[in-house]
């Protein structure tokens, strides 16, 4: 029986899966790209992980000044890119900021899988947010807040219709359920789903 260094020694020998080495080479030229394409929804997860630690002040109020502050060794156009445009930081930049960031939070925190979070998202890996963590989360109650607004002025509710406090717990609860981090994140076609969990009786 040939040993492993025999068996794909040959160029054109075929492998266990039938294929040459030159034909596995083709499939690469194929599939490889020259360079990495943006992580849609990135920027707004690595920002939901700085709010959720309480680092830098929000997005409007000089984030990017005070991560650069944190570490001077940053450009600002890295930095923007990284909260604004989904632009992965390199690999140990990430490392480094991740470490940092979750250890701001509650212990239990688990690195690895913010990491992984915020690069792939959910569904691909779970999120690491809590429920709990997600309806403390000052930024998230005020998409909460405007979110009910919008729904109320939307379909017309008035006041006299709902409990104000658990129609906004029900508000926090889809919003977590469908990731939703930033405001922009909220679209046209969440109304109908959010209007009909946060006022069953209007149904």
């Amino acid at each position: 029986m040939a040993d492993d260094g025999e068996q794909y020694a040959g160029g054109g020998q075929s492998l266990q899966r039938g294929k040459s080495v030159e034909e596995l080479a083709r499939d690469f030229d194929k599939t490889q790209v020259e360079e990495l394409p943006v992580v849609l929804g990135f920027s707004a997860r690595l920002n939901m992980l700085w709010d959720l630690a309480g680092a830098a002040p929000p997005q409007a109020e000089g984030r990017v000044i005070s991560v650069l502050a944190i570490n001077r060794e940053w450009r600002e156009s890295d930095v923007r890119g990284w909260l604004q445009k989904d632009v992965l930081p390199p690999r140990l930049d990430l490392y480094n900021m991740v470490r940092f960031l979750v250890s701001q939070l509650d212990e239990g925190q688990d690195p690895r899988r913010w990491e992984a979070f915020l690069v792939y998202g959910s569904p691909i890996v779970s999120s690491p947010i809590s429920s709990a963590m997600y309806r403390e989360d000052q930024t998230r109650r005020e998409i909460a807040s405007t979110i009910f607004a919008q729904i109320t002025d939307e379909y017309g509710i008035p006041p006299s219709a709902y409990e104000a406090d658990e129609v906004f717990q029900r508000c926090l609860t889809l919003m977590h359920k469908f990731n939703i981090y930033e405001l922009r994140d909220f679209q046209s076609g969440h109304l109908e789903p959010f209007k009909n969990y946060m006022f069953p009786s209007q149904g």
